[in-house]
This record gives structure tokens, sequence and C-alpha cells, in this order.
């Protein structure tokens, strides 16, 4: 009985003792998931939203040379393809998964003469600028609009690095063309002796016809309208933010 008694006893002190230590252990604890910040991320360069199924357009040379291709809007990231380039003109659409709240509409017939005032920006640009619900207009095209026989036409505005897709929008809205390029101010040209890091400077656009000739054989749905898109005092920066997305080059 003694024995029996022994037996039990040890056999509960080591119950006990396995109790303890497992209520004395160390808890395991999981390595957390990284996310991708996309606020922290800086774009390469910038696109807007054609239609409703996330299609992009941008500038050709910003995906001529990407292994990897990425789309950031506002906390989302998408890895993207590319569904169409253009061979005559530096136009590339891309596609991903992520869908515009607003898609953009294109002017049917979109008329820029001389210092118009229009909408250009970056999507960088446009997610840090301060005043931008209340900013009408942030350009003008110049004088001469690379004359009328033209494709493209030439902006005075101060757009920086990440400008190369963003859509040049008209006092209604609407796209009437699409950032490609800087182009250097004329030495005779009073303004090329500016220096500060704000100054305006000149860039370069693909008028819209060219633009949905493009969509248009690439197979790539989008829309156009006479309709103004925005009231003649409402704030174009805003519009262009909801449009917008940033491009991402990874290698």
């Amino acid at each position: 009985m003694k024995r029996v008694l022994r037996t039990a006893s040890a056999a509960a002190l080591l119950f006990a003792v396995a109790a303890v230590a497992q209520t004395t252990r160390e808890p395991v604890m999981n390595a957390p998931s990284k996310r991708i910040d996309a606020f922290a991320l800086e774009a390469n360069a910038t696109g807007f939203f054609v239609n409703d199924d996330g299609d992009l357009l941008t500038a050709r040379h910003v995906v001529d040379a990407c292994r990897t291709l990425f789309v950031i809007k506002d906390a989302r990231v998408a890895r993207a393809t590319v569904k169409a380039v253009s061979r005559d003109r530096d136009l590339a659409v891309v596609t991903s998964t992520i869908r515009p709240l607003l898609a953009a509409s294109f002017a049917r017939r979109a008329d820029v003469h001389a210092a118009q005032p229009v909408f250009a920006a970056g999507y960088d640009v446009l997610r840090h600028m301060p005043d931008r619900a209340t900013t009408l207009y942030n350009a003008f095209t110049r004088a001469d609009a690379r004359s009328d026989v033209s494709d493209e036409f030439t902006l005075m505005s101060a757009a920086t690095h990440g400008a190369s897709g963003a859509p040049v929008l008209d006092q209604a809205g609407r796209v009437i063309g699409l950032i490609t390029d800087r182009a250097t101010v004329a030495g005779d040209d009073a303004r090329s002796v500016a220096t500060r890091s704000d100054a305006a400077s000149y860039v370069i656009a693909i008028r819209g016809d060219p633009i949905k000739a493009f969509l248009r054989t690439s197979g790539v749905p989008f829309s156009e309208s006479d309709a103004p898109q925005l009231e003649p005092m409402q704030a174009r920066g805003p519009r262009a933010a909801t449009l917008e997305a940033g491009i991402l080059c990874g290698e």
C-alpha cells in the first residue's frame, strides 16, 4: 500500500513539475509578415486611368527598360504588365489589378491654342501639393504651341522628374494631352537665365487626337466628351489626383 502511495506521489510530483514548466515556457513569437508601405514609395513616373478596367496610359520610355512594373495608388501597390506600346509615339498602356474611382475623359475636339491655362502634375507631386484642393491651373501652353499640324505641343510648366505620363487637363477637366519630356529654353529667351529650382520650364506633351488613335488601334476602351467635367471655378488638382497613379520600375 505504501509502495502504491509512493508511486502515486511521484507521479503527481512529475505532473506538477511538467505543469509549471509549461506555464513558465517562453511563448513562440512568429515573425510579422513584411508589408509594403505604399505611402512611402516614390514613383518613377505617372500614368492615368483611361477606363474602369484599370488600364493606365503612360509614356513609352517609362516602361521600355523595366523588367518588373508596379502601379501605386494611395495605399495600394500591385504588379503591372504592359498591355500596348506605340511604335510611332512615346505612348504605352499598362494594366494591373487596381481599379480607379474615376477614369479620364478625353476632349472630343481639343482646341489647343496659345497661352491656354491647363493643369499638369506628376503623381508624387500631387500627393504632396499643399494647395491641391484649390489649384485651378499650374501651366500654360506656349505661344507657338508647336504649330497646329504637329502631334505635340509645349507647356510652360514647373513639372519635374516623375511627370512623364501625366495628363494635361483643360479648363473643363478633360484630357487634351500627355506629358512625355522636358524641353530646353532657347538661349535668347529671357527665361533661360532663371536659376530657381521651382522656375517654370518647358515640357512636351502629345496631343489628344494621336493618343485616342493609339488607344483605338490597341483595342483599349476610353471615353471622350464635349461636356465639361468640372465647373469653371472648380479645382483641377483633385481631379488629376483621382485620375492618376504612380508607376514604379523595378529591376
